[in-house]
């Protein structure tokens, strides 16, 4: 049965690969840098006998970059996926990859041919990764070559999980191969090991993510929100991970508010680059507004000089790795892929971290345990459509009060959960010391 599956799995890619080839030179150009990895060629060579992490997207390789300081006797290789992930990790693992033994590739599509063929050449003694990647090819040939595989930070969407459910005939073989789960949330755990993975084999240790946020409260720096471009009696709302759909609906209750609160300033963060000058765009044809283009700006240069923005100005925030400064500067967060059905969410938890009152909308699914504690202790509000949120922005703009009180609430949540990183780390060096053959 397993071969049979993997024979047409492998015809699919064949299929898909062309396809994605073609869009990738022509509708979607983003997927053009590193197609040759994502093939499984042009890797080039790799740190001997290395421990391969792999993290999807920027918010997964954020969490994981704290915990690969615990490993730095060992040689690592980061795969991700996207483009904007590569981008970050280039930047933030620099001095490890230059010194040789850390390598930085695009994670090889999910044929098995590909896969086969990046094992070959990579030779991993251990396969680690970040939440929610389950992909056959990948899980079968790493437990083909007896090389160990932990699933670290560990969740299941609702949606993912009955899918796995449906198709359970064939998932709960490859679940079983999974060496370690480290569960998010005590669910979590329940659903992996219902998939089949041995109870042994499952641990609630809780999410990375409260541990490798900033340590301490916004408004650190007082001169901070000048320097940015913003008077130090602005009231920010900072628009978060945005996608389609949702730019629009923060326009249009910006443009209300700006009505009664003629202080109140916008800094928009589309979750996905490519969509920047799309984002620009829609910014322009809003009717009074300007838009101010972070990465076009004086502000980074962090001076008591720099020219403030104008009222109508809506900073768009077109940089990797400056968010945090945003949030520290900011009176109110609204995390994009919310309001609209289709993303689940993005991290709630680094708004908290700088005591923001945080707001998202009804589709919040990949989040769900977060997202339902913050709201249990009053620290976020979910709205369940654009006119809630323009409703619930307004109450927090009138009442300084609340703001602060949701704000420590969610910074309380934060700071007591930040032992989980040590707690991950020990973990999973016990399970590489003991599953794999690796030599520090």
């Amino acid at each position: 049965m397993i071969s049979i599956f993997f024979f047409f799995y492998e015809l699919v890619w064949i299929i898909l690969i062309p396809i994605l080839y073609i869009l990738s030179r022509t509708s979607i150009p983003k997927w053009r840098n590193g197609f040759k990895q994502r093939m499984g060629l042009d890797l080039g060579s790799f740190p001997s006998k290395p421990l391969w992490f792999h993290a999807v997207s920027v918010g997964e390789l954020n969490a994981l970059i704290p915990l690969l300081a615990f490993f730095d006797g060992f040689n690592i290789v980061v795969s991700t996926t996207t483009e904007s992930s590569q981008e970050l990790a280039k930047k933030k693992l620099a001095h490890k990859i230059d010194d040789g033994r850390m390598k930085l590739i695009y994670m090889p599509f999910d044929s098995p041919s590909t896969i086969e063929k990046t094992f070959m050449v990579m030779k991993p003694e251990a396969l680690i990764i970040m939440e929610t990647e389950i992909w056959p090819s990948l899980i079968y040939t790493a437990y083909k070559k007896q090389i160990p595989i932990a699933i670290i930070n560990a969740r299941l969407a609702d949606k993912s999980f009955n899918n796995y459910k449906k198709a359970y005939f064939f998932f709960h073989w490859i679940f079983s191969k999974i060496s370690l789960v480290l569960a998010q949330t005590p669910e979590d755990s329940r659903k992996f090991l219902s998939l089949n993975v041995s109870s042994e084999k499952v641990f609630m240790t809780g999410n990375i993510k409260f541990a490798v946020l900033p340590s301490s409260k916004k408004d650190q720096n007082p001169d901070l929100k000048r320097s940015m471009g913003f008077n130090y009696g602005d009231l920010v709302i900072i628009a978060a991970s945005t996608h389609a759909g949702e730019e629009t609906a923060i326009l249009s209750m910006y443009q209300e508010l700006k009505l009664k609160h003629p202080h109140l300033r916008l800094a928009i963060a589309p979750r996905h680059p490519d969509r920047f000058p799309i984002v620009e765009e829609l910014i322009l044809s809003a009717a009074k507004l300007k838009v101010v283009r972070y990465s076009k700006t004086p502000f980074k240069k962090r001076s008591e000089d720099n020219e403030l923005l104008k009222s109508e100005d809506i900073l768009l925030i077109d940089t990797i790795g400056d968010l945090m400064n945003f949030f520290a500067i900011s009176d109110v967060a609204f995390v994009g892929g919310t309001l609209i059905d289709g993303i689940g969410g993005h991290n709630v938890l680094e708004p908290a971290a700088f005591a923001l009152p945080v707001v998202v909308g009804p589709f919040y699914y990949k989040n769900t345990d977060i997202v339902e504690q913050m709201e249990k202790a009053g620290a976020l509000e979910v709205v369940e459509s654009k006119l809630e949120l323009k409703e619930f922005m307004e109450l927090l703009l009138e009442s300084k009060e609340r703001r602060v009180i949701m704000g420590s609430q969610a910074y309380k949540i934060v700071t007591e959960n930040r032992k989980i990183l040590k707690t991950i780390a020990d973990k999973l060096n016990e399970f590489i010391i003991k599953e794999s053959n690796v030599v520090i």
